[in-house]
């Protein structure tokens, strides 16, 4: 049924119009459904009824459905793009106890969601059997517990994709003590709240939590950077200490644009390149002190820098990356 849309435009346009509405209207339905009862007589009913719905959905624990993974696959996000694509030392993405750290967020995380967790190639050199298995066994995606658990129609998809997960200390934990493949946004709210149209940008001085719980397992840190993720989107930039106040309680902090006709959409002639670096070795201890976790922090910061000098020259002459463009880490 959906052959026509395999592997061209239209169908990284399908794939795009599936999964911006769960993300970016997730809260809608629960907004829907207080305004109704607010309204009182049989609009409370519905709006009660419709809320109970809601809830029911996030109470259910969804299989993970390999044909699904498979339609987005054959869909191919990236086709979306005038470029987007995985690059970088691809032949030492491990297949085990590695953390991969995408940098930056951006708004739509192109880099974490199309080159990442619905890329076929990314998900195939990072685990043994990607889809021919009755249980998700690769690289577990880790994102907002406040997106996979609070939105109920989202958490559907989280569920059925087997691989998308909440990035809490429970799970990342339990996940890591399995040697399970882990990959994640460090950068997080903060990542979006600073993205500026241009500008590279990644938040990573406060996120030694992950270099701890790293330390404790003797996990790699793969640093992986998204050239081109800051021309997908132009934002709101003004009161950005405000907005960065916001991320303390959850929210985002964003206001943004991409295409100009539809405005939640990534910008089409935008060029992703997603570069993978080469892992970082942790050593295993057990209770790491703080010198021990600001030592591999700041080697992984080090490591970031070098992934960003290495490859600049390439991502500028591909027109992902201005020219006098640094990496501003915050």
């Amino acid at each position: 049924m959906l052959e026509p849309l395999h592997g061209n435009f239209w169908g990284g346009v399908a794939a795009h119009a599936f999964m911006i509405p769960l993300w970016t209207l997730s809260p809608i339905p629960a907004v829907m459904g207080v305004v109704l009862i607010l309204m009182g007589g049989l609009y409370s009913i519905i709006g009660a009824a419709f809320l109970v719905a809601l809830t029911s959905l996030n109470t259910i624990t969804f299989a993970y459905r390999p044909w699904f993974v498979k339609v987005f696959y054959d869909l191919d996000m990236t086709r979306y793009y005038r470029r987007c694509e995985l690059r970088g030392a691809l032949g030492s993405m491990r297949k085990e106890s590695t953390l991969f750290m995408f940098h930056p967020h951006g708004i739509l995380a192109t880099g974490f969601v199309v080159n990442g967790c619905w890329s076929k190639p990314f998900n195939e050199l990072t685990s043994e059997k990607d889809l021919n298995t009755p249980k998700h066994t690769g690289t577990v995606f880790l994102i907002a517990q406040s997106l996979r658990e609070w939105s109920a129609l989202f958490k559907v998809l989280c569920d059925c994709s087997g691989r998308l997960e909440s990035a809490t200390k429970k799970n990342i934990t339990m996940l890591m003590r399995a040697r399970r493949n882990l990959a994640i946004i460090p950068g997080g709210f903060e990542d979006a709240t600073l993205h500026e149209y241009g500008k590279e940008r990644t938040c990573m001085k406060p996120r030694k939590g992950l270099i701890k719980y790293a330390l404790q397992n003797g996990y790699a840190l793969t640093p992986i950077y998204s050239f081109g993720e800051s021309g997908t989107y132009r934002t709101f930039t003004g009161l950005l200490s405000f907005r960065l106040q916001l991320n303390q309680w959850g929210i985002p902090g964003v206001l943004f644009w991409g295409e100009p006709l539809v405005p939640t959409f990534p910008r089409i002639d935008s060029q992703v390149l997603t570069y993978v670096g080469e892992p970082l070795q942790l050593p295993t201890i057990d209770l790491p002190t703080d010198e021990q976790v600001n030592e591999w922090h700041s080697k992984y910061v080090s490591a970031l820098l070098a992934l960003f000098s290495k490859h600049k020259d390439e991502a500028v002459a591909a027109g992902a990356c201005l020219p006098d463009a640094q990496l501003e880490i915050w």
